[in-house]
């Protein structure tokens, strides 16, 4: 090799050095910014639960209620933001939940649910890149890999959200998705009993953290049908479960959280109109 051609590929090498040292650079003051961003909002590891903790607790839940995810309507659309964000959380939760039951086509069908859904909430770009790595995985029949790209599916809406200094929505989808995995947890619990799947159901620490949530919610939000009667299920939830005084629910308790739990779901996702009213079903 000439001493020109050395010293050519030597300036190349050392270009592309500094770059990826540039864009580690990049990546790490995006991450300082976005983990700084979250810290201002009251979104840490501290005061918010981990939706992969709060999902992982799923697989306890056996048999799976794989019925009740097939009964729901991914079709479903709202005319309002915290009702999508609910939604989409559902969405994370069914999905992760059917991995669990090894159910390929239902799961890419929530995949194309959470691309709407997203797309109604302003941050569809960010989950193209997901869904196609998720149907890649549902073809692999790679488990593991879904449920850890359905994680990050929620984190990147949940951080797109926060950079739309859109914080209260982030918290709403974190509330969709608990809500809708205590539901199914709740109804595997009270058809096949165990100790151990009703000691997760009483886990009062975190229906406290989405009640305060809840009670953050602009004044004219808190105000309206929807989120009051939501808040309320909520509420009479962990009445119940704080009832247990730290022991597993009894089947009559479980058997009481999951029609609350069902209620609470039906009130995330019923049909209101622009005052947050109930209407009445078609």
């Amino acid at each position: 090799m000439s001493r020109l051609l050395k010293a050519i590929v030597c300036v190349l090498l050392a270009g592309a050095g500094a770059a990826r040292a540039q864009g580690d650079i990049e990546q790490q003051l995006e991450e300082s910014s976005n983990e700084h961003m979250r810290e201002e909002l009251g979104v840490n590891p501290i005061t918010t639960p981990s939706i992969q903790e709060v999902l992982k607790q799923l697989e306890v839940f056996r048999p799976y209620p794989v019925a009740l995810i097939e009964a729901a309507n991914r079709e479903a659309t709202f005319s309002n933001r915290l009702q999508t964000a609910m939604h989409f959380g559902s969405l994370v939760a069914d999905g992760f939940l059917l991995t669990l039951a090894e159910r390929p086509q239902e799961i890419q069908e929530v995949g194309k649910a959470l691309i709407r859904q997203a797309r109604a909430l302003g941050v569809g770009d960010r989950l193209t890149k997901r869904s196609k790595s998720l149907f890649e995985l549902s073809d692999k029949g790679d488990w593991v890999g879904m449920r850890e790209e359905l994680v990050r599916t929620q984190e990147d809406v949940e951080t797109s959200m926060l950079e739309l200094r859109d914080e209260e929505m982030a918290h709403m989808i974190s509330l969709g998705g608990w809500l809708r995995g205590f539901q199914l947890g709740a109804s595997s619990t009270a058809e096949s009993y165990s100790p151990g799947k009703a000691a997760v159901l009483g886990n009062v620490e975190i229906m406290d953290y989405f009640l305060d949530r809840l009670s953050t919610l602009h004044p004219r939000l808190k105000k309206t049908e929807m989120v009051s009667s939501l808040t309320a299920r909520l509420k009479a939830i962990r009445q119940l479960a704080s009832e247990a005084d730290g022991k597993p629910p009894t089947p009559d308790q479980v058997a009481r959280l999951r029609d609350l739990a069902n209620e609470a779901e039906a009130a995330a996702v019923a049909r209101v109109d622009a005052e947050g009213r109930f209407e009445a079903a078609e």
